[in-house]
């Protein structure tokens, strides 16, 4: 028996297709502006990954040794492959560095999950200045939903710096907790600690509005008379005035109590959402601070989204038209250049070099092809209403091709 070890997958069929299309559209549209594929490997050292990662994640790290006796884990965050990269391979005069990629991620399985291995597809703008490259990433991001049909899809858009500012005075441990209980959403043990601990009357007064500060750009007026200050939200302000203004404005939703799971964020962070109340199925954010640390200057921002699950979810899930080309006992060499040029049409389908006519088309209609086609005799079968049509009035597209 052939089974793959536990917490493994194996994806093919139309979800594969779906993965592929996605993928292409992804780097079709990104590759213009810069952005290069990027292939990490699969190992990272542990020693890198450990000291930048959260100790909840730190668990989640699938640790082992190289042949070479070097302690690793399966990579399980492209950021960090990607700036360890930047770091190593690029001089400051060269950035910034903007990469793309699609590929798997693995981790420990938290308790309502099985697997250790997903697939990631994202983007990281590495070493930039000033400000515009934050809503290039954004803007492009948007641009790739649309483009693969998620055009409901919405951006949760907070900023880190908010309650980072607002935690200043108050006690590590209690910092951490109610940090904790935000990300997870657990507001009743959030309120709980809130009056349970001895937190500073200015910093209670602002933690205990947090939750509520969800919304459009009134949220940000309000966190600014919170603070007392505008300068900690200024990013978020741009950022949302300007997709305001490139059209997305319905797109966005603020929330100051946003938290990302990795502890590298320093600045605007998102949450993507396939619709308004659907699943969350990727995020991002800025990790300057995460530069600093590989002794690199500049601003960065990045973002991964679940390929698998937007894939299910994209228009290009639905199974491409399709036929089974019958080499009908032709040479290879014509049977080939024939297929071809029906394939250019935008068809999927493969050739059927069975010797047997009756067989062949008995598979295409088994294997849930569209159409038949015949190269001997030059028609093309609906394999659902049985109707023939000449090839030539099929290929010029004078037949539509649902019939």
């Amino acid at each position: 028996m052939n089974r793959l070890p536990r917490g493994c997958i194996n994806v093919g069929g139309s979800v594969a297709i779906s993965m592929d299309r996605c993928r292409k559209v992804f780097m079709d549209l990104f590759a213009p502006f810069g952005y290069e594929p990027f292939w990490p490997s699969v190992l990272q050292l542990l020693e890198s990954a450990w000291s930048h990662l959260p100790l909840p994640f730190r668990r989640r790290l699938i640790a082992l040794n190289t042949p070479y006796g070097e302690p690793c884990c399966l990579k399980a965050d492209l950021t960090l492959a990607a700036v360890a990269y930047f770091a190593s391979h690029y001089a400051p005069g060269q950035q910034p560095l903007r990469l793309c990629y699609a590929d798997r991620i693995f981790k420990r399985p938290e308790r309502h999950e099985n697997r250790i291995e997903s697939f990631q597809i994202g983007a990281e703008l590495l070493g930039w200045e000033g400000e515009g490259a934050d809503i290039e990433i954004l803007w492009l991001l948007l641009q790739w939903l649309d483009g693969i049909g998620l055009d409901q899809s919405v951006l949760v858009i907070g900023d880190v710096t908010f309650l980072q500012y607002a935690l200043t005075n108050v006690k590590a441990t209690v910092a951490e907790r109610l940090s904790t209980y935000l990300q997870e959403g657990n507001l009743v043990a959030y309120e709980k600690a809130l009056s349970t601990y001895d937190i500073p009357e200015y910093s209670y007064n602002i933690l205990k509005h947090l939750p509520h500060l969800k919304g459009g750009e009134g949220i940000l007026n309000r966190g600014d008379s919170l603070i007392g200050s505008s300068q900690h939200l200024a990013p978020l302000r741009k950022i949302f005035h300007t997709l305001d203004d490139l059209g997305y404005a319905e797109r966005i939703t603020l929330d100051l109590s946003l938290i990302r799971e990795l502890h590298y964020y320093s600045g605007p962070v998102f949450h993507i959402y396939a619709c308004p109340s659907g699943p969350l199925i990727g995020g991002g954010g800025r990790y300057d601070g995460l530069l600093a640390e590989y002794g690199l200057g500049g601003q960065a921002i990045g973002f991964a989204v679940d390929l698998e699950e937007i894939a299910t979810l994209s228009h290009h899930f639905s199974t491409p038209r399709s036929a089974m080309i019958w080499s009908a006992l032709l040479p290879p060499e014509s049977a080939l250049k024939r297929a071809s040029a029906i394939f250019k049409r935008g068809i999927r389908g493969e050739i059927s070099w069975n010797n047997n006519e009756k067989q062949s088309y008995d598979s295409a209609k088994e294997r849930g092809y569209e159409w038949w086609i015949n190269l001997a005799t030059e028609e093309v079968t609906n394999l659902k209403t049985h109707k023939k049509t000449p090839l030539t009035l099929w290929k010029r597209g004078e037949i539509p091709c649902s019939q």
